[in-house]
């Protein structure tokens, strides 16, 4: 025959596996926020360059591919950029700040930011897409 259910035993059991998972956390956090010790002294850490900068107009092909802007964000752009009247550079500049490809990011920001506003179209996919080039630690280049 089953015991009965016992609420009181069940909710102590859910207490202790999340007092044990914290604690597992906690462990895994600090080990890995300290540096490790030799009998010599403390091993450097590696350092790796940062990921190269790019415009998107320098994207290898596959990437340019598969993060270009959907019909409507280039056309909001372009007549956007129309309304600069006949100075060609402004117009040139416009719908480069338009479809931002006037940042320098990474190529894998590039196609995250591509992605994460693909839902959208025109005006919001072009002011997403920028905003999380930016909040990606894309810089003006």
């Amino acid at each position: 025959m089953l015991a009965p259910f016992n609420a009181n035993a069940s909710h102590m059991a859910r207490h202790a596996i999340l007092a044990h998972s914290v604690a597992f956390l906690a462990a895994c956090i600090g080990a890995s926020c300290t540096t490790p010790t030799t009998p010599q002294g403390t091993i450097p850490a590696a350092k790796e360059p940062p990921p190269a900068l790019v415009k998107w107009d320098d994207l290898p092909i596959e990437l340019k591919k598969a993060s270009v802007p959907p019909y409507s964000a280039i056309s909001y752009c372009a007549v956007r950029a129309s309304s600069q009247g006949s100075d060609a550079e402004a117009v040139k500049a416009d719908l480069a700040a338009c479809l931002s490809a006037d940042l320098l990011a990474t190529q894998g920001t590039f196609l995250l930011c591509h992605l994460a506003a693909s839902g959208l179209q025109g005006k919001a996919y072009a002011e997403q897409r920028r905003k999380c080039l930016i909040q990606s630690g894309a810089k003006p280049g």
